[in-house]
């Protein structure tokens, strides 16, 4: 069949193409997958490949349009939740590629490209927000001063709050990282500065500190007394495809 053979082709093409990418010629590599496409606009893999492609050559605007693409044609496409979360990143829209790496963390939280990926672009949000804040006039960046706290002889009794958190740490394993880092990326007073668009990021942030206390709450009840194991968090540390 017509059909057969357009996919025969299309991966023959992808085959050539992947090896002048191992070999850095992406042009070469760009040629072929713009003939993979031109054959099937709807071959995901070539969208998913030139999207990296495109990264490589230094037009992440690009890259992210072929991910977005692919999204269209089936939104769980692991890889193309990854080309995107980059270009996004590429791009300087680091909360959003933040969104998206935390998406593709959650259906494979196995992938430690993913966690990566969540590391750097919190990072990159924190530089940000830091470089905003340094930029403001010098009556804005003026500390209140230390109150030094009297001293107690007492070990102090751990508070309800700090339980909670200490329960939290056990059960959700490495990803309680991520929730308490969502939970002070709302507190923190120059988001808005930094971000317009920091609504959306916001309920962004409220809807991942939820997926994770749903979480938290399967594995109080399945395991009470152990915690998650992180070798199901992170697997083997292995990558995208």
């Amino acid at each position: 069949p017509v059909v057969d053979e357009i996919e025969v082709a299309g991966k023959n093409l992808r085959d050539e193409a992947l090896k002048y990418m191992k070999v850095r010629n992406f042009y070469k590599a760009l040629g072929l997958y713009d003939q993979a496409l031109e054959m099937n606009t709807n071959d995901q893999s070539a969208l998913v490949a030139r999207s990296k492609c495109y990264l490589q050559l230094g037009e992440p605007a690009k890259a992210l349009q072929d991910a977005e693409t692919a999204l269209l044609l089936d939104k769980s496409n692991i890889r193309a939740i990854y080309q995107k979360a980059e270009a996004l990143y590429y791009l300087g829209q680091f909360e959003h590629s933040l969104m998206f790496f935390h998406r593709g963390l959650r259906l494979r939280p196995e992938l430690a490209s993913f966690r990566l990926g969540v590391q750097k672009t919190q990072e990159a949000i924190e530089n940000t927000i830091g470089s905003n804040a340094k930029n403001q006039p010098p009556a804005a960046q003026k500390k209140p001063p230390k109150v030094d706290k009297p001293k107690s002889a007492k070990k102090p009794v751990l508070s309800r709050e700090e339980l909670d958190k200490r329960a939290a740490r056990r059960l959700l394993g490495d990803l309680y990282v991520d929730k308490e880092y969502l939970e002070n990326l709302l507190k923190h007073p120059d988001l808005k500065k930094a971000d317009d668009n920091s609504e959306g990021i916001s309920e962004f942030a409220k809807d991942a500190i939820n997926f994770l206390n749903n979480r938290q709450e399967f594995w109080r009840q399945q395991k009470p007394c152990t915690s998650l194991n992180s070798k199901k968090i992170n697997g083997n540390n292995g990558g995208l495809p």
